[in-house]
């Protein structure tokens, strides 16, 4: 096995372990798989820092009723303790109704042994409202 094949194997298990508490509403345990100084870069808004502000966010997707998200890895490829994924995403309600969807970007880092999301910036797909 490639040290790269490694990387996407281990980014691949992060992701999975990060949909799961997402679709479950853990807004703590998403918080817990970004570094200390991780943040969030979405569309329309300010950088996100800092573990109450991640929590908060994410708070706020399930509110606008983007309860249910789906990733889908593109690639990914790491260099020691760095690593990048690219990937798209799908958010929707409980009733499947697909709210957005889009692609993402994350740049991953090794802290204490595990890989964790320590930039993380998406945006849409989909077309931009009439005015």
């Amino acid at each position: 096995m490639t040290k790269s094949t490694e990387i996407y194997r281990a980014i691949l298990a992060a992701e999975q372990t990060f949909v799961a508490a997402y679709n479950r509403g853990d807004a703590p345990g998403l918080a817990a798989l970004y570094t200390g100084d991780g943040q969030i870069m979405p569309p329309n808004s300010d950088v996100v820092t800092g573990k109450r502000g991640l929590e908060a966010l994410f708070r706020s997707f399930w509110e606008e009723g983007d309860t249910v998200m789906k990733l889908e890895t593109v690639e990914a490829e790491g260099f020691g303790e760095t690593a990048f994924e690219v990937g798209r995403y799908t958010l929707s309600g409980k009733g499947g109704k697909v709210n957005d969807r889009g692609k993402y970007i994350v740049i991953w880092r090794k802290e204490d042994g595990q890989w964790k999301l320590y930039r993380d910036i998406f945006n849409t797909s989909m077309p931009a409202p009439k005015a």
